[in-house]
């Protein structure tokens, strides 16, 4: 009834608990839409507009470019991502604020005590509950963007002559870069073991068109290592890193650190040495390096979960040479040959074990490992262990990629998923370490990025005129033997 006053309004209309969860539920799936129809249409509507917006103009990015390719253009860059974390944290304030609001303007009529707290409890937890999955990917964007700044810190390192083919921008930024070649270290420095030692050395040549790439190993104990005009450690060695078993390819690092006055400037002369080397070994200018310890190795296979691994044949985990004799005691145990999970731990022996073998079987069993993790790398996996990945990363990878041309690798990345990966080890079937004939490594270089490369085990130097160097038929290993010559990584076991 009318209260017979015209200028008077009437009570208010009850309201129930109904309302209330229904469209503060509403506003939390289409934020906006709880306002809306409480009677704030301004404010409503413009909130589920500029929502709607978003996830149609994301929605239509992801589908473009597909969601590999937007991660990766995500990932590389760092403030925008900052803009994107900020901008997230605005929106989560205000979508709360708005749900609060939503609840304020269809709160329980009085008396009703239990709905009106019941009320506040469902509130409450509906605002907690959207907040709170977006904490941890907001915390794995800044995990990710601290760990991008701390990795590609090191754009300034010297590269040397005919490396670091210019980059362009746009669309395609290897359009004047058909190939680049990175440098891939693996070294044994820990505490207590003075000196850098580049016990596993690889060279990823890509082709920045097809994404088709090439992994060359080198064997850490060549001698006879060229240095070229380039290489300021020439003027030490004017004939090469030229003195018998004493000088092996693996200590160019230490003889870069050694005579870093010949270097000024530098930060890394032992990073540039040993670029400047594998440069001349190969005949291929080197664009870029990315060093990992040992110990980050074994930390980034326990944050993967491990790795499996079918072993050909008993690998000792530890042991010491000396003489051409095993030192009694030095090994702590063994990888027993058929299919194995194994650890960082055993997974850093498997790759590095010599002790009953030689340098060329250990080089093969890292190819095996870099095939098997890249078989084995699941995104969803990847995604749930990101931290402690990131922390591995930042502990003990790093890389000269300088961080403008990260954009340029994202868009490289999705082409090299798309491609052949192919590995091939210099091994004493293609090249005698004691008297290398490097002329001979470019021919077989060559071939191997060549548009049709020849598969197979490259015949041995001198086994072939010079102006043929295609490789001979693919031989079987003998068993224990991991594969060899050139062939698809994923089949190097």
């Amino acid at each position: 009834m009318s209260s017979g006053n015209p200028g008077v309004p009437g009570p208010e209309p009850r309201r129930g608990l109904g309302a209330l969860l229904g469209l503060t539920t509403l506003g939390a799936i289409l934020p906006g839409s709880g306002l809306l129809l409480s009677g704030r249409r301004w404010l409503g509507g413009l909130m589920l507009s500029a929502f709607v917006l978003s996830v149609v103009g994301a929605a239509a990015f992801v589908y473009v470019k597909g969601p590999t390719e937007v991660a990766l253009f995500l990932g590389v860059r760092r403030n925008l991502l900052l803009v994107l974390v900020m901008a997230g944290i605005v929106a989560l304030v205000l979508l709360a604020a708005s749900l609060v609001h939503t609840a304020a303007l269809n709160w329980p009529s009085r008396p009703q005590t239990a709905k009106r707290a019941l009320a506040g409890v469902f509130t409450s937890v509906l605002v907690l509950g959207v907040l709170a999955p977006a904490a941890p990917a907001m915390q794995y964007v800044m995990i990710h963007r601290d760990t991008v700044s701390s990795i590609f810190s090191h754009g300034d390192v010297r590269r040397g002559a005919g490396a670091a083919t210019p980059i362009g921008s746009g669309k395609d930024a290897w359009r004047n870069s058909p190939r680049v070649n990175v440098m891939l270290i693996g070294s044994d420095a820990y505490p207590g073991r003075p000196g850098i030692r580049t016990d596993s050395m690889m060279v990823a040549s890509i082709d920045t068109v097809t994404g088709d790439t090439v992994l060359f190993g080198i064997p850490r104990n060549l001698e006879n290592v060229p240095l070229g005009p380039g290489n300021p450690l020439s003027q030490v060695y004017p004939k090469g890193y030229d003195c018998g078993d004493e000088c092996l390819l693996n200590e160019v690092w230490n003889e870069g650190d050694k005579h870093k006055d010949l270097f000024p400037g530098d930060p890394m002369p032992g990073l540039t040495a040993t670029r400047l080397a594998l440069s001349e070994i190969l005949g291929l200018g080197i664009d870029y390096a990315v060093v990992i310890d040992i110990r980050g190795f074994s930390a980034l296979v326990d944050a993967m979960g491990g790795v499996d691994i079918t072993v050909k044949e008993r690998i000792p985990i530890g042991g010491k040479v000396k003489n051409g004799q095993i030192v009694p005691g030095s090994i702590n145990g063994w990888i027993e040959p058929g299919p194995q999970h194994m650890d960082g731990y055993t997974a850093m022996w498997f790759a590095r074990s010599r002790a009953t073998t030689d340098d060329f079987n250990r080089m093969g069993r890292q190819r095996c490992m870099v095939g098997a993790i890249v078989r084995q790398v699941d995104p969803a996996t990847m995604l749930e262990r990101y931290p402690e990945l990131a922390k591995v990363a930042r502990d003990h990878v790093y890389t000269d990629v300088p961080p403008e041309h990260l954009p340029a690798w994202a868009e490289l990345v999705s082409r090299i998923q798309n491609g052949k990966i192919r590995s091939l080890p210099f091994t004493n079937k293609i090249v005698k370490v004691t008297d290398p004939d490097y002329d001979h490594i470019h021919e077989v270089v060559q071939n191997a990025i060549s548009p049709h490369p020849t598969e197979g085990v490259p015949a041995p130097t001198g086994s072939t005129p010079r102006s043929t160097p295609t490789p001979r038929p693919s031989s079987s290993p003998s068993p224990g033997e991991p594969a060899q010559g050139l062939v698809d990584v994923k089949n190097a076991c």
